[in-house]
């Protein structure tokens, strides 16, 4: 797998930067429900790189995201990794991110997800074949445990450019 330059990101797009080793979705157009902080609706996650083509993100999600009372909805759950899993296959290629996207999506609920408390969530980019991308990752609680898994295939759409 090619590993993109840590200074990349930033000459594909302003609306990325790192910060305090945090990176950060913040451009003035960045909307995206998971990572986007000018969403106020949305989740603003932002996340760190933790190892070669792995980065995690760190997250409380407020009652709001309830499915049952105190329970994480499997939708959000799910919102959680797609993002993590995206900007694990972001870090290893040099495939702008807005030029890949989700193909197919596998989830295992292992544990109830508790909101209002701290939660880790983690991505990494396992293999690249072709066009395809794959990715796995975890929902934790802070002891470490494991409450949900997914693994995903991603693809690099073709798209004409102007």
């Amino acid at each position: 797998m090619a590993r993109r330059p840590r200074g990349h990101l930033q000459e594909l797009s302003s609306l990325v930067r790192e910060s305090e080793e945090w990176i950060v979705h913040d451009g003035p157009e960045d909307r995206c429900f998971g990572c986007g902080q000018r969403n106020e609706d949305g989740l603003r996650l932002r996340f760190r790189e933790i190892g070669e083509g792995q980065v995690e993100a760190e997250y409380t999600a407020p009652t709001k995201y309830d499915g049952a009372p105190g329970i994480v909805h499997g939708g959000i759950q799910a919102t959680l990794l797609d993002e993590v899993l995206g900007l694990a296959i972001d870090r290893v290629t040099d495939v702008p991110r807005m030029d890949v996207v989700t193909a197919d999506f596998k989830l295992r609920y292992r544990r109830p997800v508790p909101s209002g408390v701290p939660l880790r969530i983690r991505g990494r980019t396992v293999a690249t074949e072709g066009r395809s991308f794959f990715v796995e990752g975890e929902i934790l609680d802070a002891a470490g445990e494991v409450l949900t898994r997914a693994e995903a295939r991603w693809v690099r759409l073709d798209l004409l450019r102007d």
